[in-house]
């Protein structure tokens, strides 16, 4: 974070975090966005309880997420 901050990319530590919480607000507005459309189309394979599931991951704190990937990456065949 220093490194951006002294490389000029950011003024401040608190300019570098300010940015990242909004990217991450911009990010889980666009896929709840996303999310909403694919629950009202009839062409989407999705069930209401598989875009519950999506809505719970993307609201999970990121190292739970990432954890349950991993998992789920393994998992498979």
């Amino acid at each position: 974070m220093d490194e951006r901050v002294r490389g000029g990319a950011f003024v401040s530590a608190t300019e570098l975090i300010q940015e990242a919480v909004r990217r991450k607000m911009e990010e889980d507005s666009w896929m709840e966005e996303k999310t909403l459309e694919a629950e009202q189309s009839e062409l989407s394979p999705l069930t209401r309880e598989d875009l519950q599931s999506v809505r719970r991951l993307i609201r999970q704190p990121h190292a739970t997420r990432t954890a349950f990937n991993r998992l789920s990456v393994s998992s498979r065949p």
